[in-house]
């Protein structure tokens, strides 16, 4: 092997890892709802069905941290706040100026018509779930484990997964509203807009963000998300509470591992 092969196949091979870790598709499901006729009504996600498999058994937020949004001064500024359909039951008051315990009463229901209203600005949050999420059982391992509903079908939202501690683990990965986001078969219309809008979906695997297991999620959007209005609900799993989670090689260890088997080939090159 020439010098300059190997040096292709070193460039290739981190390329391919880093590549791996950050175009990873979310998957589509079918979200049955107690109703779909009236937009800014109550509408309750009874189950979900995927891949052939219904499941009803979910986990939900149940606090929000590390808490960064666009500060609010008043009218259509501030980044995120919460929302609901005009007609639609509520665990509190919706906010403008937002607070995290408002946000997790939110979220931490399966109102599909609860939703955290962004407003193209940026924010930051972190979501831990009431148990924590793992594949569960070979059965149902190919199943998605996050599941997300986007007002709007018009902004992306990025998500890194959490482990027990609330550190970060796993890759980063942008839900893109163009090229895995599919209609959930519903609109709401909420006390921000003036009409009903359709709902997009996302349904996202551990092995979407390389983990094994999380117990919560980074949520986050800036101006270049064009103000997410989502809602996130996760499969509960039988797992073990402390299942250990995968971390992504960062670029620096991966370029050294390359450059310790050049060194390697090329001592042996020398031996001979």
């Amino acid at each position: 092997m020439k010098f300059r092969k190997l040096v292709t196949s070193i460039s290739l091979t981190i390329g391919s890892v880093l590549f791996v870790s950050n175009t990873a598709q979310a998957a589509s499901f079918t979200s049955n709802v107690s109703q779909n006729s009236n937009a800014k009504e109550d509408i309750f996600l009874n189950s979900i069905t995927q891949k052939g498999k219904t499941f009803s058994t979910f986990s939900y937020v149940e606090s929000v941290n590390s808490f960064s949004n666009t500060a609010y001064t008043g009218g259509n500024s501030g980044a995120a706040s919460t929302d609901k359909g005009d007609n639609a039951t509520a665990p509190e008051q919706t906010m403008e100026d937002t607070t995290a315990s408002n946000i997790a009463a939110f979220l931490g229901n399966n109102n599909l018509n609860n939703i955290i209203d962004g407003e193209g600005r940026t924010f930051s949050m972190d979501l831990k779930f009431d148990s924590f999420i793992s594949e569960g059982d070979e059965e149902n391992k190919e199943l998605d484990s996050l599941f997300f509903w986007e007002r709007g079908m018009n902004s992306d939202l990025t998500i890194q997964a959490l482990d027990e501690q609330g550190n970060l683990i796993g890759n980063v990965m942008r839900l893109n509203r163009k090229v895995n986001q599919k209609y959930a078969g519903f609109k709401i219309n909420t006390e921000e807009i003036k009409r009903a809008q359709k709902v997009g979906s996302w349904g996202v695997s551990l092995a979407d963000l390389n983990v094994t297991g999380l117990r919560g999620v980074r949520v986050s959007a800036d101006k270049s998300h064009s103000g997410p209005d989502f809602k996130v609900i996760a499969r509960q799993s039988s797992a073990p509470k402390f299942a250990k989670a995968a971390k992504v090689p960062e670029p620096g260890t991966i370029i050294g591992l390359s450059s310790v088997a050049a060194l390697a080939f090329f001592r042996r090159r020398k031996s001979k």
